[in-house]
């Protein structure tokens, strides 16, 4: 996920948002492999088959090593189960209908929060005034997390099965 750079000139310039907390308005790299290695093991369920880290690394294109650092994390998360032995490798821990997007964001990065006001330590907006902007902040909070909720790995791996691939 991507901000525009009109947004980000905005919040920076109209807001006061400090470049840490315009991080945090987008998901980061390991997101995305997390995703891509999970759509792959998706798309293999039901196989009770592991799938050997090197076969992700190289068909999904994310660094080997990365990618083992993921997968340990996404292992901890109740997403993925390992088997070891020269036949290991990674599988799913459950059915891809009961993964969701928001899973995967929670698993990796922790819970979205657009901006530090809304962090659970935080019980106040840092300034010393109140701030407008909170309750537009928590929508989009609820917004993105409730589309994040509602995409699991199987309905992304059959939009993968219809999309339809152009190249020139």
């Amino acid at each position: 996920m991507t901000k525009p750079v009109a947004y980000s000139n905005y919040c920076s310039n109209m807001l006061n948002i400090t470049p840490e907390a315009q991080e945090k308005m987008k998901f980061g790299v390991g997101v995305d492999y997390s995703l891509k290695a999970l759509l792959l093991l998706a798309e293999r369920y039901p196989t009770t088959l592991p799938v050997r880290v090197e076969e992700i690394a190289a068909t999904q294109d994310i660094p080997e090593n990365y990618l083992r650092r993921l997968l340990i994390e996404l292992k901890r998360g109740g997403l993925v189960a390992s088997q070891k032995g020269p036949s290991g490798g990674y599988m799913l821990a459950k059915p891809p209908a009961r993964i969701t997007m928001a899973d995967v964001v929670e698993v990796i990065e922790g819970d979205y929060t657009p901006v530090e006001c809304l962090e659970e330590s935080s019980s106040t907006c840092p300034r010393e005034q109140p701030c407008a902007m909170r309750d537009v902040w928590r929508e989009v909070r609820d917004s993105v997390n409730g589309i994040l909720r509602g995409v699991t790995l199987q309905s992304l791996s059959e939009r993968r099965k219809h999309a339809i691939n152009y190249s020139i």
